[in-house]
């Protein structure tokens, strides 16, 4: 399994350099996987047509939703690991993630029973004034099988990320890797049917991704639980004891997170529904363009995870001037890849989307959107490495605030100006985004530029490195020596 980076010395520039790309490229290929998976998959229900496409990217629309709930989590157990193994306390840093998986459990089993209730009712919600009776039967079936998967997929998003804020980010990689290679695969077998396999169309989609993920969490608990990773010798029975005060301390970081994704995904919502009120067709254009987004996600996404990881763990070792070093080297990492995806996405806007679909409305729309997306690259490479480091010093609050900014007070306004006052459509639902794209990166520049941030999680007691005689401490240098 991965080792944990050790911040014992300060390190030079190319070593600051050679940290970020240790954490970024396995997250940038984890997130490669995810997205290849979800674009293959979108590619085979994009045979079924435009009603198919519909359905299950308003079913993933809910599933995002949910995400972002369980991000109060996940941001929480990667922001306090980080800083705990940057203390070199080891025992907190796993208590931390034992307390985690107790109150994912729980949440696991409350989303699956409202998943079973409500699932087509979810997706109506989305339909309002335009209910398609195919669309929402579609998607509230697709939608009942992945929130059902949630009862072993959150755990396995709760250990991905405490290795995460371990620095061990090829133990994520190698997982989500076997996961969408599986979700590829039974997703072919599901949903075309070939030889002896049924043809199960949208719901084949959904066993697929189902049945990938759970596996992926109960593979993911048998090696927590076996003591096979290295941060994560977790005892069955550490997981039900109760712990309030830590299960406060996760939550206080972890709420805002999930709040701004609460905001941001309530802002999708709107304009879900906006653009359903267009048609099949433009939701089918819609996802096609977010689909191909989600390309530039990769870089961003793995930088931000470094940046996270490095940042909690500078101010756990008590350097702060290290951490906002970390912040602006890997915003230099992000912007360098994601502008060349914006030069991509603006001159092979149409043979991108034609790998989704062949309706030739469709083609064009979601090629006018692609064109656009392609400006927001920059901007949004600062967003999401300078919000993941924040999140990693705990600024969660923060970051919450500018989102919602940013996205109820600019984009949605805009959208609804410039898609529907000013009649531009899905493209002017798209100029929106990249307006408040560039409003975001100016808010979370000023806020880190700023330093607060330093300040959010004092260090105190168990925030403190543990006496050099101390069994974990000793441990934890022999892990890391060498590296």
């Amino acid at each position: 399994m991965g080792k944990t980076i050790s911040l014992r010395e300060e390190p030079d520039r190319r070593e600051v350099d050679r940290r970020i790309w240790r954490l970024a490229w396995p997250a940038i290929l984890r997130l490669a996987f995810m997205s290849t998976a979800s674009l293959v998959t979108l590619g085979l229900v994009g045979t079924l047509g435009p009603q198919a496409i519909a359905a299950v990217g308003l079913g993933q629309r809910v599933i995002f939703i949910v995400i972002g709930v369980v991000m109060a989590l996940t941001v929480g157990t990667t922001a306090l690991v980080a800083r705990y193994v940057g203390a070199e306390n080891m025992p907190a840093a796993r208590a931390v993630v034992a307390q985690s998986l107790l109150v994912g459990g729980f949440l696991a089993a409350g989303l699956a029973v409202l998943g079973e209730l409500y699932g087509e009712k979810m997706i109506a919600g989305l339909m309002l004034g335009h209910p398609d009776a195919q669309v929402i039967a579609l998607g509230g079936h697709y939608l009942r099988i992945i929130i059902f998967s949630m009862i072993l997929g959150i755990p396995m998003m709760i250990i991905n990320a405490a290795q995460q804020g371990a620095g061990d980010a090829k133990t994520p990689m190698y997982m989500v890797i076997g996961v969408n290679a599986l979700t590829l695969v039974l997703g072919y077998l599901f949903i075309k049917g070939p030889g002896p396999f049924p043809s199960l169309g949208v719901t084949g989609a959904a066993l697929g991704e189902g049945l990938a993920r759970a596996g992926g969490g109960a593979v993911a608990l048998a090696l927590a639980f076996s003591g096979r990773f290295f941060t994560l010798n977790i005892r069955p029975r550490e997981v039900f004891r109760l712990d309030p005060g830590l299960i406060g301390q996760i939550l206080a970081i972890g709420l805002p997170a999930s709040g701004e994704q609460m905001v941001r995904q309530g802002s999708q919502v709107i304009y879900t529904i906006l653009i359903a009120s267009l048609g099949s067709l433009t939701i089918a254009a819609n996802q096609v363009a977010m689909a191909v987004q989600s390309i530039s996600f990769m870089p961003g996404f793995g930088f931000g995870l470094a940046a996270t990881t490095l940042v909690g763990q500078s101010l756990g070792a008590q350097k702060p001037g290290l951490a906002e070093f970390y912040g602006y080297e890997t915003s230099r990492f992000a912007a360098a890849f994601m502008g060349a995806m914006g030069v991509v996405f603006f001159f092979w806007a149409t043979p991108l989307v034609r790998l989704f679909t062949a309706d030739p409305t469709v083609i064009n729309l979601a090629g006018a959107c692609v064109r656009i997306i392609a400006f927001a690259q920059l901007p949004f490479a600062v967003l999401m490495v300078l919000s993941g480091a924040l999140r990693g010093a705990g600024d969660t609050r923060w970051v919450m605030y500018m989102v919602a900014a940013g996205e109820w007070g600019v984009r949605l306004i805009l959208a609804y100006l410039l898609g529907f006052r000013l009649a531009l459509g899905l493209p002017g639902v798209w100029l929106s985004f990249l307006i408040s794209s560039f409003v975001l990166s100016g808010l979370v520049l000023w806020r880190y530029r700023s330093g607060r941030w330093k300040e959010v999680l004092r260090p105190r007691g168990s925030f403190q490195p543990q006496p050099s005689g101390g069994q974990a401490a000793t441990r934890f240098r022999q892990d890391t020596d060498g590296l």
